[in-house]
């Protein structure tokens, strides 16, 4: 008997933008657990999106303004930000089409460093 076995699927970082809210998967949502919410931001020069844990801490110190953080959502397989606001600037950084594509997903890495969320936007992933 000759037996090849297939290994479970190997849990990543992806991060679904629809046209009314910002999905992650279970593993991305898990690296913003205890946050009081997320900044987002855009990196210009490499065409990233990158997304930051804030906490009361970073609140109370000013290194981020309340009305710039997010709401984070966690179910238990995934999380979720609601802000159509948000999306509608992300169509516009992204060029991103709802009428064409109901949805657009990317792969994304933790930067340990950084302690930021980086999201690869440069190729909608075929299968993260």
């Amino acid at each position: 008997m000759n037996i090849e076995w297939i290994n479970k699927e190997k849990n990543t970082n992806a991060v679904t933008i629809y046209s009314n809210n910002i999905t992650f998967s279970k593993q991305a949502a898990l690296l913003f657990d205890n946050a009081l919410g997320i900044a987002v931001g855009f990196d210009l020069d490499n065409k990233t999106l990158v997304m930051r844990k804030v906490t009361k801490d970073d609140i109370l110190r000013k290194v981020v303004e309340r009305e710039d953080v997010y709401e984070l959502t966690m179910k238990p397989s995934f999380g979720r930000i609601n802000n159509k606001k948000l999306i509608l600037e992300l169509e516009k950084h992204l060029n991103l089409d709802f009428n064409i594509q109901t949805s657009y997903k990317f792969s994304a890495k933790w930067n340990t460093g950084l302690k930021m969320l980086i999201v690869d936007t440069k190729e909608v992933a075929k299968d993260v």
